[in-house]
C-alpha cells in the first residue's frame, strides 16, 4: 500500500503549518509512553502536556494563549482498516474544522517523507468564533504498513500567541518515529 496516497484525502480535511524553527527548552514526549514508544517529538516545556493512556487517543500540547497540538498514533490489524480509517477522519475533522473555525482557507496538499516514511502536510489559515486569526497544521505519517500518526495544531498568531506559531513548528520538526513501528 502506498502510504503517501492514502493520506492524500485525509490532509485535505485537516490544515497544517510548515515545519521549522528551534525551541530553547524542551521536553521529549513518547507516543503513548517510552517504552512502547511509536514516535517522539519534543515538546515546550511550558506548554501543558494530557497525557495518554493508550495507543489511539490523542496527546495534546497547549500553550497559555490557547493554541493547541494534537497528535496520536493507531495501529490496525489489516490496510483496509487503515483505509476506512483515513476516511472516517477525513468526514468528522471536516465536521470539526466547521464547526470551530470560519473563513478556512487551506493550501494544497503535499506529499512529504519523514525520517525515511511517506506521509502528507497541509497548511492553512482560519479564524476562530471570536474572530482570532489562526494558522493550522495537519500531518499524516505512516509508521509501518498498518499503522499511522497524525498531528494536528491551531495556533493563534496575533500579539503574545506569536510566539506559539515557531514552538509549534519546533514540535513538528522534531517528529521521529521509532525504529521499531517503521520495520512493521
Amino acid at each position: 500500500m502506498n502510504f503517501s496516497h492514502q493520506f492524500l484525502p485525509l490532509a485535505v480535511v485537516f490544515t497544517a503549518l510548515s515545519l521549522a524553527a528551534a525551541q530553547a527548552e524542551t521536553q521529549t514526549l513518547h507516543y503513548p509512553d517510552q517504552d512502547k514508544s511509536m514516535f517522539s517529538i519534543e515538546a515546550p516545556s511550558d506548554w501543558k502536556v494530557t497525557p495518554i493512556e493508550e495507543v489511539g487517543e490523542f496527546g495534546s500540547l497547549e500553550s497559555e494563549n490557547g493554541s493547541i497540538l494534537q497528535f496520536r498514533a493507531q495501529e490496525f490489524d489489516t490496510e483496509d482498516e487503515v483505509v476506512k480509517e483515513v476516511e472516517s477522519i477525513f468526514d468528522s475533522t471536516g465536521e470539526f474544522l466547521k464547526e470551530n473555525y470560519t473563513d478556512i482557507k487551506l493550501d494544497d496538499p503535499k506529499e512529504v517523507t519523514v525520517e525515511g516514511q511517506p506521509g502528507s502536510q497541509l497548511t492553512g489559515t482560519g479564524k476562530d468564533k471570536d474572530g482570532n486569526a489562526v494558522q493550522f497544521l495537519s500531518a499524516m505519517i505512516a509508521l509501518g504498513p498498518k499503522s499511522v500518526a497524525e498531528i494536528w495544531a491551531a495556533v493563534f498568531t496575533e500579539g503574545e500567541s506569536s510566539n506559539d506559531l515557531e514552538s509549534a513548528k519546533t514540535v513538528l520538526n522534531s517528529f521521529k518515529p521509532a525504529g521499531s513501528a517503521k520495520t512493521e
